[in-house]
């Protein structure tokens, strides 16, 4: 698998990233350094390597679900940058 310099640009565009020729040609070479380098990684046999095996046999802990009281939404809304009574204001992003 490879990017195209057009892939590049179109990703951009969706991002909404300003990249000139010279940066998006850079891009294209370095999306495809790091494909090459998946690729390879997808060719190393782990037939006999348990998958996570740092996690074998562990469990995650589960918490009852329930609903709690937050005790501390003054502190937080204190830290938002433009609280409006107890709700976060963020900027607009779907226009």
């Amino acid at each position: 698998m490879s990017v195209t310099l057009d892939d590049v640009k179109k990703i951009a565009l969706l991002a909404r990233l300003e990249l000139d020729d010279t940066a998006a040609e850079r891009m294209t070479r370095d999306m495809n350094a790091i494909l090459g380098h998946v690729e390879q990684l997808g060719r190393v046999d782990t037939e006999n390597v348990s998958p996570l095996a740092w996690l074998e046999g562990k469990k995650t802990p589960v918490e009852p679900d329930q609903v709690r009281r937050f005790e501390h939404t003054a502190e937080v809304l204190d830290n938002a940058p433009l609280p409006e009574g107890r709700f976060f204001i963020v900027p607009r992003v779907i226009e």
